[in-house]
């Protein structure tokens, strides 16, 4: 199967290059993904004036006046440019149209779509010169010629035509007629075998896919379909997730023509967890990459890793640095190799320096490094007994360039739309390992681009799509968020969609429990955690003795489950220091809800880590043969105050709609710890306590009040959820609500949008307390032992 994993978090303008390779069956080793970040130094700022501004739209300043940034109102485009840049000397870059002729202002105008320039054997209506959003064109064929394609056309927010293009063709040619994609002319009308057909584009237009195509023997044609466009015109994110993936699965399909692929299957990239996969990261160190931009390449890198880690799957990592020469970091079989955290610190000490004396660019011998690696690395695993050896047979081959992308013209020759050739350049045929197929490049750009440079540079094949042109990172962030199939680890614990997502799938654990009191007294509400498929994790003092498993509906994103259990902790007992005048005790204020039917997985109901859990082993990726409970504990209450979060209700201004927002506090761990503890006192059941430890035992976690930072209170509402600790993109539960000095709240929801706004008035000593979960590890372990926890 073709699997890949890609995430990425960057900046604009950034270019994308990913050249994919089949695995597992022959092997083409190589996907590549290759970024170019600007490298043109700003000297000073520059001044905006009148004339600078766009017309009818917004001008906006960014990075201490060292860049224009020109906003249009919706269904209009900033032309001749978005973006402008303070040159040196204080002087805003120099604005050209498409036909490179200089542009004195800027201004906003409307979005339309490509005009038909040629139709064959038949006609459309209506014939304008310029088609406006939500236009539409009808075409029909002449008398003998059946049509293929979309009969009614229109035109898009995004400046493009909706559907197919329309073809009238009558079945005499050895290949069908490969049709005249609106904004284009053809050339050639014979579809012979060995004919060929040339496009070219309108004046203004940029030609994406192949500008000539060859009719062959198997009745198909050569390239990919051109397709001519306005250069603002940008792919949604759903385009190019379903574009890309149809097109990466292709040769999957061909390989194992016996498995059934459904069509969902098709549109998706699929993690598995434990799969096998070797990553090799190229940072061009070359003179031209500022020490400011190999950070940012350096922190790129690190991202995608936490990414890709959080999925738990432990790639073999390589990084490269190359400039007149490469440098090996470390390679793909070295002993921590998988180890990401490692990985990382290793990334942060590499040093730009270390090219200092022979500055140029060789691309060529980073990708050397990387075949030799891939020769050593097949040794060692022959030496080991692996036969065949899996880096040659059955491993996934990433490899990510990052470079500036200075020698354009050299990177257009390197990078051919033939895996063969780039084989042939670097590496000569005769030492090839592996069957050295054609393989596929994708380019994706984002922003203002070099259309031309990166469509060259992007694969030609028949019936799919190479080169995608992106608005911006987010809309990037979105498709690769729909590329990636998280089916298969959807059970994976702490994992939560982010970009863009909402409330439930950014906290997909989180539940309702409501509970209908006896003798028709009304409902209360608590919140649980989901923590597997049957078991929901709360706070004890939601139920009263009297609390039966009928009375009680638990809610998961929007869907209502019966319980058929509830197992309160066995030391819980609320009134047992009444003799002593406390009227309410909280220690070991946690329970269990065991639900009648199982919670089917998704992506709005995910467990989250527990801790002791090989769950979490991985999550912190740590061995799952050597951690320990205690291993757990340190990395996650280390001494100090720490870094944690609740999530709360709100209500959405002006709305009756109602959300979930995270309220960052910090645990108190350190000195800290006493003054939290003490201002229980404060709390109108304790005033009279006289030892505060009576009360606040060692069970509790303590958070709230505004030393260092003013931290938020849980409101009533929030009792039985849980307190969180993000780790490497992973989310860890270490408390559960459980009780607070005052009810900062009362009756008022929060706002959403501005959480704070109900708490800026609290008393210093507003402190909330949790139940310490690794305080209470072998009663969950012993009533969770059949949910396959994996308690440690």
């Amino acid at each position: 199967n073709s699997r890949l994993l890609l995430s990425l978090i960057s900046f604009q303008p950034l270019f994308l290059v990913l050249l994919s390779g089949e695995t597992g069956y022959h092997w083409n080793p190589f996907n590549v993904l290759l970024c170019f970040f600007p490298s043109d130094d700003v000297d000073g700022s520059c001044d905006v004036l009148k004339s600078h501004e766009i017309a009818g739209g917004q001008t906006v300043v960014l990075l201490n006046n060292t860049v224009l940034q020109y906003i249009c109102p919706e269904g209009q485009y900033p032309y001749p440019t978005e973006y402008r840049t303070c040159e040196p000397g204080g002087y805003w870059s120099t604005m050209k149209n498409i036909n490179n002729i200089n542009v004195s202002r800027a201004r906003c105008k409307v979005i339309n779509c490509p005009r038909v320039a040629e139709f064959e054997n038949g006609y459309f209506e209506p014939p304008q010169q310029h088609y406006n959003i939500n236009d539409s064109i009808t075409f029909s064929c002449y008398g003998g010629y059946n049509m293929k394609g979309s009969k009614v056309r229109t035109c898009l927010p995004n400046g493009k035509w909706s559907g197919e293009t329309t073809i009238c063709d009558d079945g005499t040619g050895h290949c069908t007629n490969p049709g005249i994609p609106i904004g284009s002319r053809k050339e050639g009308k014979q579809y012979r075998t060995e004919y060929r057909v040339q496009y070219s584009c309108e004046n203004g237009l940029v030609l994406f896919g192949s500008k000539e195509r060859v009719c062959q023997e198997f009745g198909g044609w050569s390239g990919s379909e051109p397709e001519c466009r306005q250069p603002y015109t940008f792919d949604t994110p759903e385009e190019v997730a379903n574009n890309f993936i149809s097109s990466l699965t292709e040769t999957a399909e061909a390989a194992e023509s016996n498995r059934n692929t459904s069509a969902t299957q098709k549109r998706k990239i699929v993690i598995k967890k434990g799969g096998t996969m070797n990553i090799y990261f190229l940072l061009d160190a070359s003179k031209s990459i500022k020490a400011v931009d190999f950070n940012s390449t350096q922190n790129v890198t690190i991202k995608l890793i936490e990414k890709i880690s959080s999925y738990d799957v432990s790639p073999n990592y390589a990084v490269i640095t190359f400039a007149t020469n490469s440098k090996e970091v470390f390679n793909t079989f070295h002993a921590q190799s998988t180890d990401a955290a490692w990985v990382i610190e290793q990334l942060k000490n590499i040093k730009i320096s270390e090219h200092k004396i022979k500055p140029g660019t060789n691309i060529k011998k980073a990708f050397t490094t990387v075949y030799e690696m891939m020769i050593s690395q097949e040794a060692d695993e022959r030496r080991r007994g692996l036969n065949p050896p899996p880096v040659s047979n059955s491993t996934r081959h990433v490899i990510i360039l990052l470079s500036d992308g200075e020698e354009k013209e050299h990177i257009q020759k390197t990078f051919s739309s033939s895996y063969f050739l780039i084989f042939n350049r670097y590496f000569p045929p005769n030492l090839c390992l592996f069957s050295c197929l054609l393989a596929d490049i994708y380019v994706f750009a984002v922003g203002e681009v070099n259309e031309k440079t990166m469509n060259d540079l992007a694969s030609k094949k028949p019936g799919e799509k190479h080169f995608f042109k992106i608005k911006d990172i987010q809309d990037l962030q979105k498709t690769f968020d729909q590329m990636i199939d998280e089916s298969e680890v959807l059970s994976m614990c702490g994992l939560a969609k982010e970009h863009k997502a909402d409330d439930q799938k950014r906290n997909p654990w989180n539940t309702k429990i409501t509970i209908r009191r006896s003798g028709g007294t009304g409902f209360d509400n608590c919140k649980g955690t989901l923590i597997s498929e049957y078991f929901i994790l709360t706070a004890a003092h939601c139920f009263t003795i009297d609390d039966t498993a009928d009375q009680i509906r638990v809610t998961i994103a929007q869907r209502d489950y019966t319980v058929e259990n509830i197992i309160l902790h066995p030391e819980y007992k609320i009134g047992k220091l009444k003799n002593r005048g406390i009227p309410e005790f909280y220690d070991y204020d946690v329970a269990l809800i065991k639900l009648e039917k199982k919670v089917e997985f998704s992506y709005n109901a995910r467990p989250i880590c527990l801790p002791c859990t090989q769950g979490t082993t991985r999550a912190l990726r740590k061995s799952l043969e050597t951690t320990t409970c205690q291993d757990h504990e340190n990395e996650l209450l280390p001494v100090g105050n720490i870094h944690s979060f609740f999530v709360s209700d709100c209500k959405f201004r002006g709305q009756q709609t109602t959300g979930l927002v995270r309220r960052h506090v910090q645990i108190k761990n350190s000195e800290k710890k006493m003054a939290c503890e003490q201002d229980a006192r404060n709390a109108k059941f304790y005033k009279n306590v006289t030892n505060i430890k009576d009360v606040v035992t060692d069970n509790f976690l303590c958070t709230g009040g505004q030393d260092p930072v003013l931290d938020p209170n849980t409101c009533k509402g929030d009792s039985g959820g849980p307190l969180i600790i993000q780790k490497k993109l992973r989310y860890i539960q270490v408390g559960v609500i459980s009780w607070g000095v005052i009810d900062v709240c009362g009756h008022v929801t929060t706002l959403c949008d501005e959480p704070e706004k109900l708490q800026r008035h609290k008393p210093s000593y507003a402190r909330d307390y949790h139940l310490n979960l690794f305080k209470i590890i072998p009663w969950l372990k012993k009533e969770l032992a059949n949910e396959d926890l994996e308690f440690i």
